[in-house]
């Protein structure tokens, strides 16, 4: 049996492979390819995690929240364009969700005005970016829909070919 580890700045790989109370050598037994040592050096960043490594922990772990956590934050790409998505319960997804839609909803023929001559003049500029700022709220609420929904999957509380 491995040993438990003692050190306090673990990676979010580690956190979770121990939340499932697996060791990196019951780990790796679930995941093809990567053996308790490579399993080690991705989780102490001796070894850069790769986007393959991160889908195979994912599934592993039953964890989809690792790949946002991995395109957010440690993919360059991804830093620049993809959210960290906070995993949240699905009424105050669903919540967040229905106040944006309505605050675009009251705010459509402001919105309308702007776009009708294809550009922000100085004017609009500050009601533009309110907003966008609603919009970019909506596309992490559905975001954070998709997540629950993988999680939900994952953990086989929601059969996804039920929905297909």
């Amino acid at each position: 049996m491995g040993r438990r580890s003692v050190k306090e700045n673990k990676s979010i790989y580690q956190l979770k492979r121990e939340e499932k109370g697996l060791t990196r050598e019951a780990a790796s037994e679930l995941i093809d390819g990567i053996s308790p040592q490579r399993l080690e050096k991705l989780e102490s960043g001796k070894t850069a995690v790769q986007p393959e490594d991160v889908l195979m922990l994912s599934r592993a772990y039953k964890e989809p929240g690792l790949c946002n956590y991995y395109c957010s934050n440690e993919c360059a790409i991804g830093r620049k364009s993809v959210p960290e998505i906070e995993e949240k319960e699905l009424p105050q997804i669903i919540i967040e969700t229905v106040n944006s839609i309505n605050k675009l909803h009251g705010a459509k023929d402001r919105l309308l005005q702007i776009a009708e001559d294809g550009a922000v003049t100085a004017d609009e500029y500050e009601d533009f970016m309110q907003l966008k700022n609603v919009v970019d709220k909506l596309s992490v609420s559905a975001a954070t829909l998709q997540l629950w929904f993988d999680d939900q999957a994952a953990k086989g509380n929601i059969d996804p070919e039920a929905f297909k």
